[in-house]
């Protein structure tokens, strides 16, 4: 008897052994139900395992984590001091008594708090309201800008003295673009004024330092300014004593700012003679002329080609006061050779305007140089944010139901086969910080009065399909 109750003793504790394992197996998240249960008498030891998961937990759990995301994108979007140091780097010392306002970029772009920096340029505002904010400074009658970073500990402005003498200004070369349209020929002038003094100062005088000739009887379609680090905006010319001048009121920080004048004089007969007398000669004069017409002009040389325009430019070593030259000739508008290039053509870029202002501008890529992109990002981001943080959650909701709805079969001897690699998300780093950009940079030209409300809303609408395009990737 006793020598039949040790193989027992025996077969009990293997059968232990191998259930102990199964009960393991039972509660590991890949197990599940497909694979039948022994029907051994020995099963026993495995009613301690735990059961599946039922449907209404999984779904709990799922509701806990999106709770959880949505909570923390709100505690982001809580109140927070902004503190900060104003300095002005033409002095190159803290400004004491400066005038500070924080702007909340949401709605209508309110200003929220008031404040004037202490002997040591500091400043400090505890609004206990949810951002993102500006911080703007206005010193000598010029206003300057930074954002406020989330989690940043300080927000510091920079600030320049202002001169208000215009034999400072220099202008680094004058690019004119022609293009026949509709009987007339449109212009654009772009004046490229680098503002490179030491020490370091704004130049600015009331109703506008930089001014600029036209052609009598010729109509001002359109001036656009592209400051440091900005997008262009729009602004008014200014007319003067002088019919044929206009100012621009825009200050000139420093570094290089772009100022866009678009304008049209009479082509009758497809030809045109003009002579430009700008108030500030340029360093560099370029003329860029579509290719099917025909240039002629006294001291100018064809210097190369862009993009279906030949360019001129002057030969002597200092462009004289005033240059002269005739052109002829038609040539398509640059969307009509956009339709008949090739796929593989790149046609030349046209002004940023929409309706009779594209037309007017016709600026191609070499001459318009690329505009620099800040990466400022403020109004709008933690929508974006929790726009993704719910797509995640969502995307984590799904995988788990369908872990739970596949079951994994683990037949003896046979190793499972390895996950395969999920597909890389596309990279939207560099798309998402031009659209904050975009959106910041757009709030702060709106609250200064720098776009009128139509430009305003035609430039949100677009950023808001952007960014509706973004949320859905």
């Amino acid at each position: 008897m006793a020598a039949r109750a040790k193989p027992c003793a025996r077969r009990w504790k293997s059968a232990r052994r191998r259930f102990t394992k199964i009960s393991r197996i039972c509660t590991s998240n890949t197990w599940r139900a497909s694979s039948p249960m022994p029907t051994s008498s020995a099963a026993a030891p495995c009613s301690n395992a735990k059961p599946p998961m039922s449907p209404r937990l999984s779904k709990m759990r799922k509701l806990v984590f999106l709770f959880f995301a949505l909570a923390i994108a709100a505690a982001a979007q809580a109140g927070q001091n902004v503190v900060g140091t104003v300095l002005n780097l033409t002095t190159g010392s803290p400004l004491a008594n400066a005038k500070v306002t924080l702007v909340q970029l949401q709605g209508n772009m309110n200003n929220v708090g008031q404040t004037t920096t202490g002997a040591s340029g500091h400043y400090r505002f505890s609004e206990n309201i949810p951002g993102p904010f500006m911080v703007r400074v206005d010193y000598q009658g010029v206003p300057y800008f930074a954002k406020v970073a989330t989690g940043q500990s300080e927000t510091n402005v920079s600030v320049y003295s202002v001169s208000s003498d215009a034999t400072l200004l220099r202008v680094d070369a004058e690019i004119m673009v022609l293009q026949p349209d509709q009987g007339q020929l449109a212009v654009v002038n772009e004046y490229r004024v680098e503002n490179g003094l030491q020490p370091m100062r704004t130049l600015a005088a009331k109703g506008g330092m930089f001014r600029f000739r036209v052609p009598a009887g010729a109509h001002v379609d359109m001036v656009r300014v592209v400051a440091p680090n900005e997008m262009p905006l729009a602004h008014s010319a200014l007319p003067t004593a002088d019919h044929s001048v206009y100012s621009v009121d825009t200050p000139l920080r420093p570094g290089e700012t772009k100022i866009q004048i678009s304008y049209r004089i009479p082509y009758a007969g497809a030809k045109a003679a003009i002579t430009e007398a700008p108030v500030f000669v340029p360093a560099h004069f370029e003329v860029y002329v579509p290719q099917p017409m025909q240039f002629s002009g006294a001291g100018f040389v064809q210097v190369g080609a862009q993009q279906g325009y030949n360019v001129y430019g002057v030969t002597a070593a200092a462009v004289p006061k005033s240059v002269s030259f005739a052109v002829s000739g038609n040539a398509p508008l640059p969307s009509e050779v956009t339709n008949g290039s090739s796929a593989g053509a790149a046609p030349p870029a046209s002004s940023a305007s929409t309706g009779p202002e594209a037309a007017a501008a016709p600026v191609p890529a070499a001459a318009s140089g690329a505009v620099p992109m800040p990466t400022l990002l403020e109004r709008n981001k933690w929508t974006v944010f929790i726009v993704l943080a719910l797509l995640a959650a969502a995307g984590f909701g799904i995988l788990l139901s369908r872990s739970e709805k596949q079951p994994v079969v683990a037949a003896a001897g046979v190793a499972p086969a390895a996950a395969a690699p999920s597909p890389s998300a596309p990279p939207m780093g560099d798309e998402l910080a031009r659209l904050k950009d975009d959106l910041f940079l757009l709030e702060v030209r709106h609250h200064t009065g720098h776009i009128s409300d139509a430009e305003y809303a035609q430039s949100r609408a677009a950023l808001n399909a952007r960014m509706d395009t973004l949320a859905r990737r």
